[in-house]
């Protein structure tokens, strides 16, 4: 625990949040190169340049709506860890009578 005033910050949920965040992060990571490796597995496979084409199309739209998908949630977990460290009106008005 740290120790600002008398405001205590638990880095147990610190930690936490973290942990959460960088899992999220990395299994996009991980599910985004999967995509793409399938993806051109089977464009090597296509013969005529109107399939390529509608593949590429199919997986560029997955692709892009996975990652607004991704980035809002991984978003809100940003949002919610900084939130921790937000000072409430309480915990300032507990640091100004310290002074």
């Amino acid at each position: 625990m740290m120790h600002e005033g008398n405001s205590m910050t638990d880095f147990a949920a610190v930690q936490e949040k973290l942990t959460a965040i960088v899992t999220a992060h990395t299994d996009y990571a991980k599910a985004s190169f999967e995509a793409n490796k399938a993806y051109f597995e089977k464009l090597v496979t296509l013969k005529a340049p109107d399939e390529a084409m509608q593949l590429t199309t199919d997986h560029m739209k997955s692709a892009y709506e996975t990652f607004t998908a991704e980035a809002k949630k991984i978003g809100e977990m940003y949002k919610t860890f900084f939130a921790t460290f937000t000072p409430t009106s309480e915990t300032i008005s507990k640091a100004l009578k310290v002074v």
